[in-house]
């Protein structure tokens, strides 16, 4: 990966570890534990909880197995993105969001024993959705822009070659 990409994912992975320390911060010192603040009506809110799984609550109580996966899954991706980043810079920039996000839950999983989660959406008086935080958000983009890059990347060598 060249120097240029390399800085790219670099500033867009401090970018992201940043605004999701800064948030999870913000919730924890002016929202108490399980209460929430309306953002959009009910649809939105904001809400300070503590997940000791996965994502969506999976694997509750299980952070030593998660701090683990968690590395793994940094690896993985840095050793996979290195055949992808210098194709687009935009690929590159995935790589970015991911291990930005990847890095902040791990910090809290491994310093806290849980991550904290806020953002809270569902319908008023019915279905709420799992809470979720910046890293949280910034991971699951970077799986599907970097899922519709590639897509994209290979219909048009598709086309090229036919």
């Amino acid at each position: 990966m060249s120097p240029r990409r390399l800085a790219l994912v670099a500033g867009i992975a401090v970018l992201v570890f940043a605004l999701d320390r800064i948030t999870k911060l913000w919730v924890e010192q002016n929202i108490p534990l399980y209460e929430s603040r309306q953002v959009v009506g009910d649809y939105v809110r904001i809400v300070h909880t503590q997940n000791t799984g996965a994502a969506f609550g999976l694997l509750p109580e299980r952070t030593t197995l998660l701090s683990v996966l968690s590395v793994l899954a940094v690896l993985a991706i840095v050793y996979y993105y290195r055949q992808f980043a210098n194709s687009s810079p935009l690929v590159t920039a995935t790589l970015g969001m991911q291990l930005g996000g990847a890095f902040g839950n791990l910090l809290d999983r491994v310093t806290q024993g849980y991550v904290v989660d806020f953002v809270d959406v569902g319908i008023p008086n019915g279905i709420r959705f799992w809470a979720f935080n910046v890293a949280d958000s910034s991971i699951v983009l970077g799986i599907l822009f970097v899922t519709l890059l590639l897509w994209q990347e290979e219909r048009k060598t598709a086309a090229r070659a036919a």
